[in-house]
């Protein structure tokens, strides 16, 4: 092949690259959301789990018991229940399916099971311009935070007490028992969310952990946070974090 014919093959195929390279093109994806966000369920089945391994259920061992869940109404009530019997019965407590099979009656009930917000600015919130100014026209001046922060809190509250099935005798109460979960979402100078709290075991911004000090030096807790496992009481500890300086 000549040089010439080289040369010319060369110019087509450059040619026809930036061809390709000028053609605009795009590219979608399909996202969907739930209609609860994973944020909120974590915030109440922690606060639940936390609050439920409080509870000491060795003084129902050796006798048949019925756990009655009438009087528990929650939105994730198939956790709550499930994490309840398996609770009982990891501490050695003999279910029954059926109230006239026990010797016990157990009964549970709900007092809390819901969610709290709160936030902090400091900066210059969004401010509406009324049309009545003269000379300034009307409209909304955006929202200019320095430090802007919201805590999110889960909150479970639940009591348990049993009596004897034949006599109706009173034999055992749990006491009331109240748990808290955090999520913390943070910015600073329009950065962000740093987020933190004891349902992420840590500090993460944009997914990416940050190894704080408070959270360094092999941090039991904040190990077992990470982990996550409802079996273990020290996962749903509250992990330090040098942002709750921001909190008011």
């Amino acid at each position: 092949m000549s040089t010439n014919s080289k040369g010319a093959g060369r110019l087509v195929r450059s040619l026809m690259a930036l061809g390709l390279a000028a053609v605009p093109g795009c590219g979608t994806v399909k996202t969907t959301n739930t209609p609860r966000t994973g944020t909120e369920q974590l915030l109440l089945t922690n606060a639940w789990d936390s609050a439920l391994q409080k509870i000491d259920f060795r003084p129902l061992t050796g006798v048949p018991v019925f756990l009655d869940t009438t009087n528990i109404t929650a939105v994730d009530q198939g956790w709550v229940v499930s994490s309840l019997r398996q609770s009982m019965l990891t501490q050695g407590v003999l279910l029954r399916t059926k109230a006239e099979q026990a010797q016990w009656i157990v009964e549970a009930r709900v007092g809390v099971y819901g969610t709290d917000e709160h936030n902090l600015l400091i900066g210059i919130p969004q401010t509406a311009v009324p049309p009545t100014l003269p000379g300034i026209p009307a409209g909304t001046i955006p929202e200019m935070p320095f430090i802007k922060k919201s805590n999110q809190q889960g909150m479970a509250k639940l009591a348990l007490f049993a009596y004897d099935r034949a006599s109706g005798q009173f034999v055992w109460s749990s006491g009331t028992i109240l748990s808290t979960s955090s999520a913390k979402d943070t910015y600073v100078g329009g950065v962000g969310p740093i987020q933190g709290g004891t349902i992420r075991g840590g500090t993460e911004f944009v997914g990416i952990k940050i190894p704080l000090t408070s959270e360094a030096g092999g941090d039991e807790a904040g190990r077992a946070g990470r982990q996550n496992t409802p079996s273990d009481p020290a996962a749903l500890r509250q992990s330090a974090s040098d942002l709750d300086s921001f909190m008011p």
